[in-house]
């Protein structure tokens, strides 16, 4: 998504301060796409470790530089801002930077998974309805581009069939959606009987 470095950044931040250093070091240990959560366990080990250690670790200076060019362009939108004290320079979140941090929050919390999934052959016939409300098109697209992509069959208005396991994943975005309560899935087994999965 758009965004998502910024978002985790501010979210670091958004507390209090962070040292330059701390900032830098998680910057540089997290891969990219990592979420949040994985930011904060890298910030609490590399602070832990200063503890012990001296901040002595090499950084590459492309690397660097890449660094140095996010938060320039943080500070120049005005959604962070150094502060000096006598252990160095530190960041703080500004009111603009708040406002950011809800907007690229609620895009988040709105954005759709890839509509792309691992679906195997099932040798019984699945069939999957679904009564999404008008206000939720969307993510009634996001189903319909799913389930074509899984090599499931439209059959009638919101009905799709197709020999197909469901992913768990597929069953997950689901249920993290809450599209569950529009969406019913039947499998039909060997002696005709049909079973809902969800």
């Amino acid at each position: 998504m758009k965004g998502e470095t910024t978002l985790k950044v501010l979210e670091i931040i958004k507390d209090g301060t962070i040292g330059m250093f701390d900032a830098m070091a998680v910057f540089l240990s997290v891969p990219y796409g990592s979420s949040l959560r994985k930011f904060e366990y890298e910030l609490s080990k590399i602070q832990n470790k200063r503890l012990k250690d001296q901040q002595n670790k090499i950084i590459d200076k492309k690397v660097r530089q890449r660094f140095y060019s996010m938060i320039h362009r943080l500070e120049k939108d005005g959604l962070i801002e150094k502060e000096q004290n006598k252990e160095g320079a530190f960041f703080k979140m500004t009111a603009d930077g708040k406002k950011r941090l809800k907007f690229l929050r609620e895009r988040k919390s709105s954005a759709m998974p890839k509509a792309h999934y691992q679906a195997s052959e099932n040798n019984n016939f699945v069939i999957i309805t679904f009564d999404i409300p008008e206000s939720e098109r969307r993510k009634r697209d996001w189903l319909r581009l799913a389930l074509k992509n899984m090599k499931f069959k439209f059959i009638q208005k919101s009905v799709w069939i197709g020999k197909v396991k469901i992913p768990k994943e597929f069953l997950d975005d689901l249920r993290e959606f809450k599209l569950v309560n529009f969406v019913e899935i039947f499998e039909i087994n060997k002696k005709g009987t049909l079973q809902q999965v969800i």
